[in-house]
């Protein structure tokens, strides 16, 4: 058995950023966690001249297990990392398990109708083409 040295401030670190998540983020209006969640991936937001992207890091999820949804100008993102089952005697678990939501605010410039999405190797890749905006409906976005 390796013995790993105790770090203090990365559980500081962990305390602070979770403690930064409940606050509002200024790119993209507001962020929501919703739900009782214990864990949320992390992402990464990108825009070029034709569109915005979204990376989300989804390791060991199947795709069925994550949906996309955008409702009234808002993409919310949510998934479920289910804990193995097995009879092994854990000495550290790190990893996050459980239910996950992420909300974001989409820019004026993009549309519903305009947000697709894959996934690969852990990541789910949201693209959103620029457009000129128009009406809120809800509408489910199939991952390929």
């Amino acid at each position: 058995m390796r013995l790993e040295k105790w770090n203090p401030f990365r559980d500081l670190d962990d305390i602070f950023h979770n403690y930064q998540r409940s606050f509002p983020v200024p790119f993209w209006g507001r962020e929501s966690m919703t739900g009782s969640s214990d864990w949320v991936p992390a992402v990464d937001i990108v825009e070029d001249d034709k569109e915005y992207q979204l990376k989300v890091e989804i390791p060991e999820i199947p795709r069925e297990a994550i949906k996309l949804q955008v409702n009234h100008g808002t993409l919310t993102i949510t998934g479920e990392r289910k804990m193995e089952k097995s009879d092994e005697k854990h000495h550290r678990i790190e990893r996050y398990y459980g239910s996950f939501s992420r909300s974001f605010t989409l820019p004026d410039d993009v549309k519903a109708e305009n947000v697709t999405a894959n996934f690969s190797d852990g990541m789910l890749y949201v693209h959103m083409l620029k457009s000129t905006p128009t009406g809120d409906k809800p509408l489910e976005i199939e991952i390929h």
